[in-house]
């Protein structure tokens, strides 16, 4: 028996009065020694560039070279350093979950902001719930925290501890065997995976925007190469990624 650990970050708000009319959850999935392996790759990475191992990657300011990405303003740096990062996604040894909500569309079904959050929070557990219960593994949840989501998610996960997931024949209990615990980190823990899950989710919306002909990937750019190694690493192909409504 396998034990992962799925890493979630969101991108965008689930507020319907937000300006942001998506809202995305992006899971990494990994096991421990995986896990210690992206992070030496990282750190040689961030070593190379700011010889210093406590930057913190975020997709947002990667991509518009801000604060200690500023150095990328340098296109010479910006060439090698992309090298270097998408060598690095491309190689590491784990998988993405995407699920992102369109919430225009959410809107004219009849959502509420508060069913947004909890439809991308059940549709995560239950992808992550699935691919262990195939394989019959087990793992835990580790979610990037913030005060709304962080309550909203603690209750799908204890509905699904204390009910189960009908879908999979799952009772309550065999879902306790399945997902041992979840914990909630912030961006000071520097995890890795999280900063992996970041690095992923905007990229993985701007790719259902191209996909929905909202707003172009520009081809050759840093969100359209993200996205394209983010559909290689999907677990279970297309079954790990999912737009809704």
């Amino acid at each position: 028996m396998k034990n992962f650990k799925l890493y979630i970050d969101e991108s965008g708000i689930p507020n319907q009065n937000h300006y942001d009319k998506n809202y995305t959850l992006c899971g990494i999935v990994v096991m421990k020694y995986q896990a210690e392996e992206l992070k030496i790759k990282a750190d040689q990475i961030k070593f190379k560039y700011w010889n210093d191992t406590n930057i913190v990657f975020h997709s947002r300011e990667i991509g518009e070279k801000i604060n200690d990405f500023s150095i990328l303003q340098n296109p010479t740096i910006e060439k090698s350093f992309l090298k270097d990062l998408i060598f690095f996604l491309s190689s590491g040894k784990f998988r993405c979950i995407i699920v992102s909500i369109n919430k225009e569309k959410a809107q004219q079904s009849g959502w509420t902001s508060g069913q947004i959050l909890d439809k991308a929070n059940d549709t995560i557990i239950e992808i992550f719930l699935e691919f262990l219960a195939k394989n019959q593994d087990n793992g835990q949840i580790v979610i990037e925290s913030s005060s709304v989501k962080d309550i909203s998610f603690y209750k799908r996960y204890t509905q699904y501890l204390s009910h189960g997931f009908n879908n999979l024949g799952l009772r309550g209990n065999d879902v306790k065997k399945i997902l041992t615990s979840l914990s909630f980190v912030n961006k000071n823990n520097c995890d890795i995976e999280a900063q992996l899950a970041d690095i992923f989710a905007y990229p993985a919306t701007r790719k259902f925007l191209h996909d929905e002909g909202v707003k172009l990937l520009i081809k050759g750019s840093y969100e359209e190469k993200i996205s394209n190694i983010m559909l290689v690493k999907l677990i279970d192909g297309t079954k790990g990624i999912i737009r809704l409504p």
